[in-house]
């Protein structure tokens, strides 16, 4: 097995994952300006809803449907019900709401599921593609393909659409946006539940090739967050910053070891956010 191929595979299923992930953290992002902390616990609550609802006997496409539906649900709860009532705080207290809105999540799910990893049948099933000395299953073949043409479709979606002008607008300019007649909280919600369903997609695509437990979320979060900065929160890169975290995360594990994983992910974050604030330092600003 050639180990660069190999890697290469690894990379693109974990950065079709990254990419939902970023380009659902860049919507919610760019249309309420906090960045929530949360957004990588609808990837936890649509994995472990599908691992629940198979192992009562129920069709993994039901499982599947099941996942989607509740992480929208999620998402555009922790919306309406934590942050709806509360945009007049500063930006640095919704954003600790959020934290604590993930934390609150990841007892919930310790106590539904248990501390045991949960998984379930594959979606895509049949012998794995070999390629130049790699192997990838049907199911990771699928993440890539599906992964990366919802996290296009979607920017497509915020650049061609009336409802996705909409929504860049109020990103934009939310006061200027509701003098021109758009439903600014209407937009909000709409953008929560896209954030949502994109990370129940990547929980559906993801989990049957691994497991999940119920502190899988803040792991997804930052992960979600370096590619976003990587994109430099721009939907439109989102597939890019998510491409590039993924194989980074897969060359590091192939050559240094999965313990070296997480101190890489931590220096691309300092080494993002020291670029991305250049501007700032030298005396000039810089819009997100």
């Amino acid at each position: 097995m050639n180990p660069v191929t190999q890697a290469i595979y690894s990379g693109l299923m974990a950065g079709g994952v990254y990419a939902l992930l970023a380009i659902g953290l860049i919507v919610a992002f760019r249309t309420s300006r906090v960045l929530n902390l949360a957004h990588g616990e609808t990837f936890a609550v649509g994995g472990v809803t599908a691992g629940l609802v198979a192992g009562m006997g129920v069709s993994k496409f039901i499982a599947s449907i099941a996942a989607l539906v509740v992480a929208m649900l999620y998402a555009v709860a922790v919306d309406q019900i934590l942050m709806k009532p509360r945009r007049h705080l500063p930006i640095s207290s919704l954003i600790l709401i959020t934290l604590a809105a993930a934390f609150l999540t990841r007892g919930v799910l310790m106590v539904a599921a248990g501390v045991d990893p949960l998984s379930f049948p594959r979606l895509f099933v049949g012998p794995p593609i070999r390629f130049a000395g790699g192997a990838i299953p049907l199911q990771g073949v699928a993440l890539v393909a599906i992964g990366f043409t919802a996290a296009i479709c979607v920017s497509l979606f915020l650049v061609r659409t009336p409802l996705g002008r909409k929504l860049r607008a109020t990103a934009e300019n939310p006061d200027a946006a509701e003098l021109l007649g758009i439903d600014t909280d209407r937009m909000r919600l709409i953008a929560s539940a896209i954030a949502g369903l994109l990370g129940g997609l990547a929980a559906v695509l993801l989990v049957p090739l691994t497991s999940i437990d119920y502190q899988a979320g803040l792991g997804m979060t930052l992960r979600g967050i370096i590619a976003a900065a990587l994109a430099g929160m721009s939907p439109a890169l989102a597939v890019v910053g998510g491409l590039s975290l993924g194989l980074s995360e897969a060359f590091v594990t192939t050559y240094f070891g999965a313990l070296a994983q997480d101190p890489v992910i931590f220096a691309i974050l300092i080494g993002v956010a020291v670029w991305q604030t250049r501007k700032i330092r030298f005396g000039g600003s810089q819009r997100a």
